[in-house]
This record gives C-alpha cells, sequence and structure tokens, in this order.
C-alpha cells in the first residue's frame, strides 16, 4: 500500500497511520463519514494530481480500492 496515502487517510480520520490497512472498510470505521470521505477524495486528488469521478468516489469501500484506483490513475497519466 502507498505510504503517502496511508498517512493521509491517518490525518483525515485522526487515527495512527499504523492503523491504516488496505482491508479497512469505509463503512466500518466510525471517522470516515461521508465528509471525512470528501475530504480525504480532495486530499487523494490534490496529493497525487488525479481526479476521481463521482462514480468512483461512491464505489470506494476500502483503503484498498483507494489505492488501486490511485495506481490506475497514476498509470494511466
Amino acid at each position: 500500500m502507498n505510504q503517502k496515502l496511508a498517512e493521509l487517510i491517518a490525518d483525515v480520520l485522526d487515527m495512527p497511520v499504523k492503523e491504516v490497512t488496505p482491508r479497512m472498510v469505509r463503512e466500518g470505521h466510525p471517522k470516515w463519514d461521508s465528509l471525512n470521505h470528501l475530504r480525504l477524495v480532495t486530499a487523494i486528488e490534490e496529493e497525487f494530481g488525479v481526479a476521481l469521478s463521482m462514480d468512483e468516489i461512491e464505489a470506494v469501500e476500502t483503503v484498498g480500492q483507494l489505492d488501486e484506483m490511485i495506481a490506475e490513475h497514476c498509470t494511466a497519466a
């Protein structure tokens, strides 16, 4: 998993970076609400220079999916 992504997630969700794993589920995390999801997407788009579609943003269920989306966008660029 991308270390910078883990750091962004930890920062937005106010949690230790060591607790961020690819299997971390959006629905199962009390701090990963809709507002923090938008904050996270904004931080990802700024940090990685990618633009996620609304479909991609809504489809995210895990940290691993975010990591894969970023990798796909960075490879395509």
